[in-house]
């Protein structure tokens, strides 16, 4: 008999997360996504989970889920680093970021980098996949590093595209790319969003500027 009351307690205590989850989930206080790409890394993995709410501040430098609206991109739901709101001007230059004026280096970002064959070899060995590392010439390579994976027992160096970007120029209608990008002031009612791989994203550099209506949660998890 107490042993049937314990159970019977437990069964009810349990019922009721999961209906708390359940309301949670279908009311957006809650929401979990599979991520399948490498936009945000270091700080969101490719194919990993992440956990959202709706009941957060949208804070500037978090990352924020958006409904991406633009036609000539995969539409659905985007996650990246809100950078700039209304006012704002943003800046990229040799692929440093600043905005209005202000450098900001704080986050543990990736960008691309010319790398030698030994170094290529041994990212590979360390689980880098071979789609991520692409060859430009016999010897040297690109690929996306943050400044917490760079190996000072090999050759690396920062690699700056100095071309325009088309895909950048549709939208801007400036001589910009992902690593020369702006000055610009972000509209009334708008959002600007990069990903933390910075030179591995699909964000407002090619989508344009996000209506503010258009933000649907916040990431706090993981921390970011």
């Amino acid at each position: 008999m107490f042993k049937s009351k314990i159970f019977n307690r437990v069964l009810l205590i349990g019922s009721f997360i999961v209906t708390l989850f359940i309301i949670a989930k279908l009311s957006g206080v809650l929401q979990y996504a599979f991520v399948p790409t490498a936009g945000n890394e270091p700080t969101i993995k490719k194919k990993s989970f992440i956990v959202m709410t709706n009941i957060l501040p949208y804070a500037k430098f978090e990352m924020i889920a958006y409904n991406q609206n633009n036609l000539d991109y995969p539409q659905g739901v985007y996650v990246q680093r809100l950078i700039g709101t209304e006012n704002d001007e943003i800046l990229i230059k040799n692929g440093k970021l600043y905005i209005n004026n202000t450098l900001i280096d704080k986050f543990n970002v990736k960008h691309s980098y010319k790398i030698g064959r030994d170094y290529a070899n041994d990212l590979l060995f360390k689980g880098t996949e071979e789609s991520e590392i692409f060859q430009i010439d016999d010897n040297y390579f690109i690929t996306q590093l943050s400044d917490k994976e760079l190996n000072d027992n090999f050759f690396h160096e920062r690699f700056i595209n100095p071309n325009t970007d088309q895909d950048v120029r549709k939208i801007y209608h400036k001589d910009w790319n992902a690593d020369n990008f702006g000055p610009i002031k972000v509209p009334s009612g708008k959002l600007f969003f990069l990903g933390d791989n910075r030179n591995a994203s699909l964000d407002s550099r090619y989508l344009g500027f996000i209506d503010e209506k258009d933000a649907v949660g916040r990431v706090i998890y993981p921390r970011n």
